[in-house]
């Protein structure tokens, strides 16, 4: 019988996760912000940018919330824009270079280091929004209720994602992702040495082991204060032809969520 890896983590083990997850992203910030800011300037910016603002208001600032911010790429997209932006982060050395990265933009963002509840008051903003965060969440339905209850009402959320260590479900899906990591590295795409670090993380969030996006979809049309849409299958859209080749197992999605007036 094939093996499965699922470990549910209890509330003891919640902080040592989100320490090693801290640990890893201090390697990882100057590498993941250089990526970050190829992305702000290369060819798929604008289609970053319609996808998060098109279906908003365009006639005054809004008050947005970057979760999970990194190296600030969405917090400046919105700031470029003129709106009134607050992004957080767990991870110093990413705030770090966020900070340094606005500074090269001339834009003006209020930067945060946080943990995993969030210092604000309900409705305190009209977009929230993040990018590949919500996997590494230790208390998913908790904590995107919480990021929700931040909306005023009409307000947005959206929060882009893939099942990046989904492979961990199974020993034939994690040996069909080394031999692709390999291939990966073998056409000179990126392939972060430490990588594997994480996995012992993920192997224990409860997010590897759900099958996303449906799951989100499933969660919010539970919820009465909110609608959900989904959009899938957008590595094509955002991702140049180097980033396509490197995450192909891994179908980026969007989940629009609304708080109703």
């Amino acid at each position: 019988m094939e093996s499965t890896y699922q470990t549910v983590p209890d509330t003891t083990s919640c902080s040592l996760l989100e320490e090693k997850m801290n640990q890893y992203w201090d390697d990882r910030s100057k590498s993941y912000s250089a990526q970050n800011r190829g992305q702000l300037f290369g060819e798929k910016k604008q289609a970053w940018e319609e996808l998060i603002f098109h279906q908003l208001p365009q006639t005054k600032p809004l008050r947005v919330l970057d979760i999970g911010t990194g190296p600030g790429f969405f917090a400046i997209l919105a700031a470029l824009r003129g709106h009134q932006v607050t992004a957080v982060d767990l991870n110093g050395e990413m705030l770090k270079q966020a900070r340094e990265n606005a500074a090269s933009c001339g834009v003006s963002i209020h930067f945060q280091q946080v943990g995993n509840r969030l210092p604000f008051a309900a409705g305190s903003f009209d977009l929230v929004m993040s990018r590949d965060v919500t996997w590494t969440l230790t208390s998913p339905e908790e904590q995107l209720l919480q990021w929700a209850s931040l909306l005023a009402p009409g307000g947005t959320m959206l929060y882009f994602d893939a099942e990046w260590y989904g492979y961990l479900k199974s020993d034939r899906h994690k040996r069909l992702h080394d031999a692709y990591r390999k291939e990966v590295k073998r056409k000179g795409g990126f392939c972060y040495q430490k990588a594997n670090d994480m996995e012992s993380v993920a192997v224990n969030l409860p997010m590897t082991y759900r099958n996303r996006p449906q799951w989100d979809h499933a969660f919010w049309q539970a919820q009465p204060s909110y609608t959900c849409e989904l959009l899938e299958g957008l590595n094509e859209t955002v991702y140049n032809p180097t980033e396509q080749m490197q995450y192909a197992p891994y179908p980026e999605f969007l989940v629009r969520v609304k708080r109703k007036p």
